[in-house]
């Protein structure tokens, strides 16, 4: 068995994770939320990839590091270069008509004292931003054509000197974002940037408090770090989840688990 896909099933302001487990050939969903989860890891081994609205598994089920793909399997998927682009030009000449007809959402996320730009789909913006475990988001812009994001995108990050990217470790250490600061942060950036000249990609904002989703009121103290290694073992009921960081609280304490790693891991499931 193989964990493929961890995800937030989402609906408005609310929602909860659940991780996919592949097995001969069928998908599984495991609930995650007050449920117990005891299992031992395995290898890690390349997810696959998507062509065509279709999930194909990888052809030599590579191991892998760092990446959830293979750079074969990558290399075929339909939206593997797209993550890759700047706006500077684009490396995905396949899904260039769909992205030039798409809308996107420029939007703030808020990890507490950190700030980070992104852009989603129109229709994925709440689900981008739980996905994330932002303390706060908001859209502050919106336009045609993923290129023209990306470029807005990369222009306030550089005239914000802030991130695109966060990484797991950081939201771990920013497990409990203080909502006031991350406000004051959306609403101060917004400001910079209407009196900047990039006034004309810039909407109203709306902002969303998203703390209330993961649940941390059941989380009464800084959880330990746990490192998905082979033969490593995971058992504990989920009480928690911040974007792809889960709160596990097993027989040693809390532990802080940090899904996208345990996704492409083969498990054995314990009872």
């Amino acid at each position: 068995m193989q964990l493929i896909k961890y995800k937030w099933d989402t609906n408005g302001v609310a929602g909860e994770p659940f991780l996919f487990a592949r097995d001969k050939g069928k998908v599984t969903k495991m609930k995650l939320f007050d449920e117990n989860l005891n299992i031992k890891i395995g290898k890690r081994r390349c997810t696959g990839f998507t062509r065509n609205g279709r999930h194909f598994e990888c052809p030599k089920m590579r191991i892998v590091e760092s990446e959830k793909m293979c750079r074969e399997c990558a290399l075929n998927d339909d939206f593997f270069l797209c993550m890759k682009c700047t706006g500077e030009e684009c490396i995905n000449e396949s899904q260039r008509k769909s992205c030039q007809k798409n809308n996107y959402y420029i939007y703030l996320a808020a990890f507490s004292t950190m700030l980070k730009v992104g852009i989603s789909y129109e229709h994925r913006i709440l689900e981008r931003l739980i996905e994330q475990g932002a303390d706060m988001g908001a859209k502050i812009g919106m336009t045609q054509d993923g290129k023209i994001a990306r470029s807005i995108e990369q222009k306030i990050r550089s005239e914000l000197n802030i991130c695109d990217r966060v990484t797991g470790a950081e939201k771990h250490n920013m497990l409990f974002g203080n909502p006031n600061i991350a406000a004051v942060n959306i609403s101060n950036a917004f400001s910079k940037l209407k009196s900047n000249g990039l006034s004309q990609h810039l909407i109203n904002p709306e902002i969303y408090n998203l703390q209330s989703i993961y649940r941390l009121s059941a989380v009464k103290f800084m959880p330990q770090v746990f490192t998905a290694e082979e033969g490593s073992c995971l058992d504990g009921n989920v009480v928690a989840a911040k974007g792809n960081i889960m709160v596990v609280k097993g027989g040693s304490g809390l532990l802080s688990v940090n899904a996208h790693r345990l996704v492409g891991c083969e498990i054995e499931l314990s009872n």
